[in-house]
């Protein structure tokens, strides 16, 4: 975790954050816009993601995808299924496994 806080890495952090997303028409897309450069881009990305040990991201920003909210929730649970099965950080699909998601209205 090089980009956290010391108090952070000590584990001395005892505390939840909330944020708040809000869709909006105006302005820079809050989600990868799926097109072949996207895809290349998130192709790196995951390259280097499966480089990290005892490491696993889930969700919409480590998937460089937009996925509804009950795909997001479930790519966690199946993250949280294959630790508990396996005892490792490894994802039971692939983002694309997961359908198109609605994307922003």
């Amino acid at each position: 975790m090089p980009n956290q806080p010391t108090a952070v890495k000590r584990g001395h952090v005892r505390s939840t954050r909330i944020a708040r997303e809000i869709s909006s028409a105006h302005g820079p897309p809050y989600y990868p816009v799926p097109n072949p450069a996207n895809r290349a881009l998130y192709e790196q990305y995951r390259a280097l993601a499966e480089a990290e040990k005892d490491v696993c991201f889930v969700g919409r920003l480590a998937s460089y995808k937009y996925f509804n909210m009950d795909q997001a929730v479930l790519n966690a649970l199946e993250i949280f299924d294959s630790l508990n099965e396996s005892g490792t950080l490894q994802p039971k699909r692939r983002p694309e496994d997961f359908g198109p998601g609605d994307g922003p209205k």
